[in-house]
Order: structure tokens, then sequence, then C-alpha cells
């Protein structure tokens, strides 16, 4: 589904990575948003309309709309990471001013980048489109934040070719490619 007049930022990232399946989600938005008791922001669910869940230039997004399985482990993921997040013991977030979903504001999960980092939205606003994302670097210890949305931080990742993103990784050398979770 093209948008003639302006591409939306999913239609870009489908361009760049050269995605042209059809995907049809198994689960609605509704029963998600129903079943996790928030709405999700429109773009994260443009994007895991159009793409299953996959890795996006080594950032790994779970659907929970694929189909049962993969809301079984989308929710078990997100347990988890709340869990760990959430430990004392790991101090994620001593000396910082987050704390977890569902407090209001709190850091929601949705993301990670395969070396132990979390993205997570941080739901300080009642309509979830203004949602910033805050990212744990597991390596440096330490968070930082994107004004977001999601398809704009994944849109920045796949055309960066320095350390200029918010992973102040090198992509350099790294192709700009989509695995869908069904093909690792």
């Amino acid at each position: 589904m093209r948008h003639a007049e302006t591409p939306s930022r999913v239609d870009e990232i489908a361009d760049l990575l050269g995605w042209q399946e059809q995907f049809a989600p198994e689960r609605t938005w509704t029963a998600v948003e129903q079943d996790l008791g928030v709405a999700l922001p429109s773009d994260y669910k443009a994007l895991l309309t159009r793409f299953p869940g996959g890795v996006f230039r080594r950032i790994e997004i779970d659907s929970p709309v694929a189909h049962d399985n993969a809301w079984a482990t989308y929710k078990h993921t997100l347990d988890e990471l709340l869990q760990i997040l959430g430990d004392e013991d790991l101090e994620y977030l001593d000396n910082v001013e987050y704390h977890l979903y569902p407090e209001p504001g709190g850091l929601l999960p949705w993301g990670s980048d395969g070396q132990g980092g979390t993205f997570c939205w941080i739901t300080d606003s009642g309509d979830p489109d203004r949602w910033r994302i805050a990212y744990h670097d597991q390596s440096a210890d330490q968070w930082r934040e994107h004004p977001g949305p999601v398809t704009q931080l994944l849109y920045e990742i796949l055309i960066d070719t320095g350390h200029e993103n918010l992973l102040r990784w090198d992509f350099t050398d790294l192709p700009v490619e989509y695995i869908p979770l069904s093909s690792r």
C-alpha cells in the first residue's frame, strides 16, 4: 500500500531494505493493546503490520501481532525485560529518573540491540505517538534518549554510515538489511 503523495517512514524503510513481501498479521492490534492495557504508537503498529518481527540492521523487534506464538514470545520477553530492568540488584534504574511501566511515564520495552541493550518507550504522554525512546547501552551501562518515533530511529540507523546514532555504533561496514525472525 503505497502513498502517492508522501511516502510514510515505513514505506521509506521498506524501500531501503528492498522489502516487497506481503505480510498479514494474524492477531489484531486491538487485542494486543487490550492485553497490554495500553495503546501503542501508530508508527510501530504500521511497521509491524508491514513487516513480521525481525532484525533491522542489528535492531531486533518482536512482533506481538504476527501470530499467537509470536504474541507469547513477545509477552514473555516483555515480562522478562521488565523484571530485569526492575531488579534492584542489577541497578539499571539507579541514579536515573526512569521507572517502569505500568507506572505512569514508565519505560515500556519494545526492542533490543543484540548486545544486551534495550530500547524502551518513555510512556509519559497520553498520546503514544509522542513517546520518546530510552535506550540502555549495556556495554557503557548508560541510558540515552531519542525523540522518536521508532520508525525514525530505525530509518536513521539504516542510513547511518558512521557512529552518529543513538547506539554510537559504527555502521559503516554493516549491511543495510532486514532478517525476519522466521528466517533465523
